[in-house]
């Protein structure tokens, strides 16, 4: 039997992970810097592993994901792209900058899931394929802030 707490977990997580697939692949199509795009376009690919992963752990536990979460989470990520970066007819740089953040904060919530579920006392959880979601989300998220980091100087220009 499935608490609704679990449900709401894991279906929390999906809608995170919806979300954060649609940014993946945004930046990996627009990110200003070639060498982001490139990994960033492999990482969205892992990602998106990483949600079927999350799937097969709901339906072990028989949920299904909500589009009541799952639609306003992916809506949510759309009117991010709509702020005011300083620049109105062109793409800012700090949208480089931000965006990298954007995409290390939903991998850091990935692993913190992983890491949560790794907690639970449950033998529909594979402890062994957990481990290795998480060690793949640190990974994930060790990449993404070096390329955050390289991205320093364009809070310099003008």
């Amino acid at each position: 039997m499935t608490t609704k707490i679990i449900e709401t977990y894991l279906q929390d997580h999906h809608a995170g992970s919806a979300a954060g697939l649609d940014a993946f692949r945004r930046v990996a199509d627009g990110h200003g810097d070639r060498e982001v795009r490139s990994k960033v376009g492999r990482i969205a690919y892992d990602v998106a592993e990483d949600q079927r992963s999350l799937e097969t752990i709901m339906s072990a536990f028989d949920v299904k994901p909500s589009q009541l979460k799952d639609i306003p989470a992916r809506a949510a990520e759309k009117i991010t792209r709509l702020k005011l970066n300083e620049r109105v007819t062109q793409r800012s740089p700090l949208s480089d900058v931000e965006e990298l953040e954007a995409l290390t904060a939903a991998v850091h919530a990935k692993s913190l899931g992983w890491r949560m579920l790794l907690e639970v006392d449950d033998d529909r959880l594979d402890k062994s394929k957990l481990e290795e979601l998480l060690n793949r989300a640190r990974e994930q998220e060790n990449e993404l802030e070096e390329l955050r980091l390289k991205q320093a100087p364009k809070l310099n220009q003008s």
